[in-house]
This record gives C-alpha cells, sequence and structure tokens, in this order.
C-alpha cells in the first residue's frame, strides 16, 4: 500500500510543478489504495485539476470534500466501490468511468446521471440525450406523481394538523408512504426511483413546513399592525383590477385582420422547394402556453370574455382577448333537426414564433388525437390519453390537454416547417413484459420524420425520409411500425421506423416506394385491406396503389379513380386537384376537390367492382354529394368520426360544416341535387385590442374518437376547442 504524500501527488502530476495547485492530470492508479489513503487537505490544494486516474485500487467509496472543483475526467474502474453518490461533489465531470466495480449496479449508474448535470460519456458511452431524459423527463414525472400522491392521500391531513409537531408527523409518513407506493419506469429501476422518490417528496415537505412557518409568522405581525395602515391597504384595493399596460403595448402596430387574412391568403399557395436545410436547435417546452379561457357570457352584450396567458422560458406576458359569440345555426334550413350542441372551451395561441403575441400568421397544418393506453398505476393520477390532441404547424408540435387547455409538451424544430403529423403506439418488451409506447411521428418542409416519445416529450430519433418537404404522414392500422410518408417529390416511401429499446436506440428500413404523377396531400390505408391498398388525394387526382411488397422500388399507380366535371369551362386542365379525402367507414370515402363547393360521399367496394385490371381508371361509384363553401381555396381538410357517423370540414370563413350520415350509406342522388349539412358550427369573431380576428381559414377540423372534444386549427396560429355538452 502506497502512502499519499504531496511529493508522491508532485511526482504523478501533470504538468511538473512544484506547486500542486497547477497540476492538471493525475495518475494513481495500480497503487493498493483504500479509501482513507485519499487525504481531503491534500487534495484540495489540486485547483487545478481536470483529469484524475485511481483504477486499478481497493477503493470502496470516493470521500466527499475532496475540493476538486474543476475535475472533468475520472477513472475509477476495478475498485471495489460500493456507493458512488458522493461524485456529485464533481459538479463538472464531463467523463467517467467506473466499470468492474463488482457492488454497483444499474441503479448506481443512473444516480450518477442525475448528479452530474454535465456528464457527457459514461463508460466510454455518450449518454447526452439520456441523460436529458433522466434529468428532466423523468424527475419532472416523478414530481407530477409524488405531488399527486400528496394530494391524493395526504394533504387534507397535514391542513388539519394544529401543531407542527403533528404536521412533521404526517410529513414523514408521507415521504415513507411516497417511496414505497409511487411507481415509474421498469422494475429493474425500482432502487433508484425510490431514491428520487424520497429525494422529491423530502423537497415538498420541507417547502410545504417552510411555508407554513412563513405564514404563521406573517400573521403574528399582521396581528400587531397600527390600524392606520389597514386604511391604506383599503385605500389602494382597487388597483388590483388594473390591467397592466403591458398587455395592450404588445399590440402596438400589430396589422389589421384584412391585412392579415390577405398575407395568409397569399401564403397558402407558396411551397417549400428546399427539403435539406439542416435543424441547428431543438427545444422542448411544456406548461400553458398563451391560452384564451372561455368565461360564461353575460345576457346583456352576450360577448365572450376571454383571459389569455403565455409562460415562457424568458418572460411572462398576459394578453385580455374578448370573443364575440355567433349563432351556431347553419344558413338554410336543414333536414335534421337535433344536431350536436357544441360549447367553447378553449382558444390557444401557441405555436408563435419566437413566443410572439403578436403572430396571427403561422398556420396549423394538422392535428391528431392521442391513441389510448393503460392508466396509471396510480388510480386517477394521469389524465386519459383520449384528451390529449396533438398539433403542428411552424416550427412547433404541441400535445394539449382539451380540457384543462393546458400544453402538456412542446416540441420545437429551428428552421422546420411542419405539415403533417401522425400517431401509433409501439409494443416494448421489458424483461418479458409488454408495455405500450405511444410514439408521434411530425414531418415538414425539411422532409425529415421526427420521432417523439410523446409521454416524456422526447424526440428520440430522425428519419430522413425525402430530399424534398414531406407533405403526409400514415401509419398502418394493422402494423404499429409501418410509417408512410407523402412527399412533393411526387412519391410516397413505406417505412419501417422499428421498436426503440431502453436507451432509445431503433433502425428504421425503407420498405417500399410507390410512384405519383403529383404531390400527395392526404392518404389511407383501406380498412378492410389494410395491407394491400393505399389511396391518396393528390394535386392531379386521387389515386390508389397495390402496397403489397412484391419489389421494393418503383410501383406505379394502381387505379386513378374519376369524378364529374364540375367547371366544364376550364379547359386547361384534365385533371381535379383533390386535396382532402377520409374513410368515414369500412366502405365509405369522402373526398373534395378545390372550386368545387361541394364533398363526395362514395363507395370502395362498389368502386372496386366497377375497375377493369387493363384500364387504371375507374368513376368513382358516388352515394351523396354534400354542399360545402363556394371556395376557390385548396388545402382544407376534411375528417370522419366513424363512430359517431359523423363527416366534418372546415372552410374560409372559419366555420365547420357537419354532416351526420346515418343515411347516406346507399342510393344514388341525381346530379345537380346536394345534401345540405346537419348543422354549421359558426366561428366566433376573436376581439383583440378593437380589431376583430376573423375570416380565419380552418385548415384542419378533428375529434376524439367518441366525439366528446372537437378541434380546429387554423391559418391564424389559433388553436379551437369545443367540448359536447
Amino acid at each position: 500500500m502506497t502512502k499519499i504524500t504531496k511529493e508522491l501527488l508532485l511526482e504523478k502530476g501533470i504538468p511538473k510543478h512544484s506547486k500542486l495547485e497547477h497540476i492538471k492530470k493525475l495518475n494513481l492508479s495500480n497503487l493498493n489504495l483504500k479509501t482513507s489513503d485519499l487525504d481531503p487537505v491534500l487534495f484540495s490544494q489540486l485547483l487545478e485539476l481536470e483529469e484524475l486516474d485511481v483504477s486499478r485500487n481497493l477503493l470502496t467509496e470516493i470521500p466527499n470534500n475532496l475540493g476538486l472543483a474543476n475535475l472533468k475526467c475520472l477513472n475509477c474502474t476495478n475498485n471495489d466501490l460500493e456507493q458512488i453518490t458522493s461524485l456529485g461533489q464533481f459538479e463538472n465531470l464531463e467523463d467517467l468511468n467506473c466499470e468492474d466495480n463488482l457492488h454497483l449496479t444499474i441503479c448506481d449508474t443512473y444516480k450518477l446521471i442525475y448528479l452530474l448535470p454535465n456528464l457527457q460519456q459514461l463508460n466510454g458511452s455518450n449518454i447526452t440525450s439520456s441523460g436529458y431524459q433522466l434529468r428532466f423527463i423523468n424527475s419532472r414525472q416523478l414530481k407530477f406523481r409524488v405531488n399527486a400522491y400528496w394530494d391524493k392521500k395526504y394533504k387534507a391531513q397535514f391542513l388539519e394538523s394544529s401543531t407542527a409537531d403533528e404536521m412533521r408527523a404526517v410529513g414523514n409518513k408521507f415521504v415513507k408512504s411516497a417511496v414505497a407506493n409511487v411507481k415509474y419506469g421498469p422494475n429493474s429501476l425500482s432502487e433508484f426511483t425510490k431514491w428520487r422518490v424520497e429525494m422529491i417528496a423530502s423537497e415538498l415537505l420541507a417547502s410545504l413546513l417552510q411555508h407554513k412557518e412563513e405564514s404563521s409568522d406573517s400573521e403574528n405581525e399582521e396581528e400587531n399592525e397600527d390600524e392606520v395602515n389597514h386604511s391604506d391597504v383599503f385605500k389602494n384595493s382597487g388597483r388590483s383590477n388594473v390591467i397592466s399596460g403591458s398587455s395592450t403595448e404588445l399590440f402596438s402596430g400589430r396589422k389589421t385582420a384584412e391585412d392579415i387574412a390577405k398575407s395568409a391568403k397569399n401564403e397558402r399557395t407558396k411551397v417549400p422547394q428546399n427539403g435539406n436545410e439542416e435543424i441547428s436547435k431543438t427545444k422542448f417546452q411544456s406548461g400553458k402556453e398563451r391560452q384564451i379561457k372561455v368565461v360564461n357570457p353575460t345576457k346583456k352584450d352576450n360577448k365572450i370574455a376571454m383571459n389569455k396567458e403565455a409562460k415562457t422560458t424568458k418572460r411572462e406576458c398576459s394578453l385580455t382577448l374578448v370573443a364575440v359569440s355567433k349563432e351556431s345555426t347553419p344558413k338554410k334550413k336543414l333536414k335534421y333537426r337535433n344536431s350536436i350542441v357544441l360549447e367553447p372551451l378553449h382558444y390557444l395561441q401557441c405555436h408563435s414564433k419566437n413566443n410572439n403575441p403578436e403572430d396571427f400568421s403561422t398556420q396549423l397544418w394538422a392535428c391528431a388525437f392521442e391513441p389510448e393506453v393503460e392508466s396509471s398505476q396510480i388510480p386517477d393520477v394521469e389524465l386519459q390519453s383520449s384528451r390529449n390532441v396533438a398539433v403542428c404547424g411552424g416550427d412547433s408540435v404541441c400535445i394539449i390537454d382539451c380540457e384543462t387547455g393546458i400544453v402538456c409538451h412542446k416540441y420545437k424544430s429551428i428552421g422546420e416547417e411542419f405539415f403533417s403529423l401522425a400517431w401509433t403506439t409501439l409494443t416494448v418488451i421489458d424483461k418479458n413484459q409488454k408495455r405500450k409506447l405511444n410514439v408521434l411521428a411530425a414531418a415538414g418542409r425539411m422532409g425529415v420524420v421526427k420521432l417523439i416519445h410523446a409521454k416524456v416529450n422526447y424526440c428520440y430519433g430522425s428519419v430522413k425520409a425525402h430530399k424534398k418537404p414531406i407533405s403526409t404522414l400514415c401509419f398502418s392500422p394493422k402494423r404499429e411500425t409501418f410509417l408512410f410518408t407523402g412527399s412533393y417529390d411526387f412519391t410516397i416511401t413505406l417505412w419501417d421506423i422499428g421498436v426503440p429499446d431502453l436507451d432509445y436506440r431503433f433502425q428504421a428500413s425503407r420498405l417500399l416506394v410507390l410512384n405519383s404523377c403529383s404531390t400527395p396531400l392526404k392518404m389511407s390505408l383501406v380498412p378492410t385491406c389494410p395491407d394491400h391498398y393505399l389511396v391518396a388525394a393528390c394535386e392531379k387526382g386521387c389515386f390508389a396503389w397495390d402496397i403489397t411488397p412484391t419489389k421494393l422500388e418503383g410501383k406505379s399507380i394502381e387505379m386513378e379513380f374519376l369524378f364529374p366535371i364540375y367547371n366544364k369551362e376550364d379547359n386547361e386542365n384534365d385533371y381535379h386537384t383533390i386535396d382532402t379525402l377520409a374513410f368515414c367507414s369500412d366502405d365509405l370515402i369522402a373526398s373534395k376537390s378545390s372550386k368545387q363547393g361541394s364533398i363526395y360521399l362514395w363507395s370502395w367496394s362498389k368502386t372496386l367492382k366497377k375497375w377493369k385490371k387493363r384500364n387504371t381508371k375507374v368513376h368513382a361509384e358516388i352515394l351523396r354529394e354534400f354542399e360545402w363553401s363556394n371556395t376557390e381555396e385548396s388545402y382544407i381538410a376534411l375528417t370522419a368520426c366513424p363512430a359517431e357517423n359523423y363527416l366534418l370540414c372546415g372552410d374560409e370563413k372559419g366555420d365547420i360544416w357537419m354532416y351526420k350520415l346515418d343515411e347516406f350509406s346507399t342510393g344514388y342522388v341525381t346530379s345537380g341535387e346536394k345534401t345540405l349539412p346537419t348543422q354549421i358550427l359558426k366561428w366566433p369573431a376573436i376581439e383583440a385590442k378593437g380589431e376583430i380576428i376573423e375570416g380565419t381559414f380552418v385548415n384542419v377540423v378533428i375529434t376524439d374518437s367518441e366525439f366528446k372534444y372537437l378541434v380546429a386549427a387554423t391559418d391564424k396560429n389559433i388553436v379551437v376547442i369545443w367540448k359536447r355538452m
């Protein structure tokens, strides 16, 4: 055994110097050192030490208070370390190797990752992404669960306690109970989870006790105040209701609603051409975004007052808006008397460029509800997934809780413009146990598909799918890892994105390429045969492909669906731009063209029977033609709610056209006769600083599977959520 002395440290240190404070590298490996040999008095003099090697010794732990504030690299392999939480003293550590210590477990490794905020390399592997996941996402989930457990089990007992000792007793019971009952993550990490839960619960208890003591001190001080002070308080109490001037100043110089509408109309025809720009930075944000909460309208003026809050990482800004309500009645007398009653619940502006509250120009292009998954291990803690909707537009993807209006997660990719998104639920096998993992795919101008683990708000991977922008995405309902990507390069590609492992490693592979004659705008797999046919609405028509994997490259169009000519004077083109479609049931397809002024409902099975394989063209078997807005605007998507048998589509004025499909599955309506909508949900014009923000395009509207919520995404950076009453 070698005794550690100043002379030995100078001998082993680099650069050679007469003073310990100038040594930057120190090699103390293979000296049979024990923990007691590491003298904090000596080591605290190594003020500039950046690299330390104590491998191949007999250390059972690293002593506290070594004082190596600048240590960046530590090698402690081949020792007898039993616990390594003391390494948390090295806050600037970037590279750590602690392999070949028999008593250390995977939980010890996770503790290290959490304790060392600047750690980048652990045992030779890069842990930057997993470190972020552990320190922020994992911690946020655990804090959420611990707080929920406190509220449910111990909050009432704590508040009923009359003395400080009783409060501490309740708090101590809470900490022990939380450690035993709050679960998160795989069983292999249960020791780490308990360690973090105890830490979080203890911090929560300490803050509650401190707050209680401060409140008691404050009450004692108020009892001793003079009555003159109380009169001053009443004199100034009215100031609390005055809105800060900064709120209205945020709108100075803002364009009028008419200017914004003209600008948005021009922007709708612009298609990004370059899909090869690199992403310079990614950001994750969560919490409430700028939200407009609907307050009960007064009978006097029938106005809805809305309070809009903005919480960002850099600043906070509040904004007061007013929405002038309109009656939700159709323009014409409708066939159906029993229409759905929908009340506006939230208005959000959460995709603003640089969190600018004046941004009413960012266009929102797609939204989709998260699939339902199993609930939390703690009953009544987590919200049901069906309440969460993902919305994309600009450089952001937001996941919103429809009931509360809270933006639960926000993913931001600088330089990107997201056009489409889609959900899938992957089955992950962890130690012979299956668990479900909701993954959100989002893509746009850069031609890159981002794969986001929604529950922890973590983008674990990217797939460079196309050289040009991606216009639409679609997951297979039968094969959870199969993703179709449609692009401005006139192709549709089938990818197998694979299933990520516990470290989020995954392997994506290209399975199939479908050739199109134009840009696919919306696509869907045929419900009755999702492994056989894919149907897509494109700029030059509506087409179907055989997607059975007979060959990888260059599958051609199998069928082209023909529709009645709605503008006989237009001799310039011999095709229709079919800008959207949706399956309303296993057989019924709804589609529309720009400038058509109507929506076709047609039968897949009847059309397929008419098709002759020697000819790609076939006339769609149209069952109904629904009246819709007489607009020349394109790219307004329609959607269906098969469970409730509804078809929905927005328009250029902000209205939402709703069609009940109960009686429209059979029969053909003669040419020229159009079926009226069941109801039209009118857009409530939003007033900001005396200006009405209306005439907005509803680019896409969607409902959850049970039609509890209806969500509309617009071209003016506004998300509207209605709730069915």
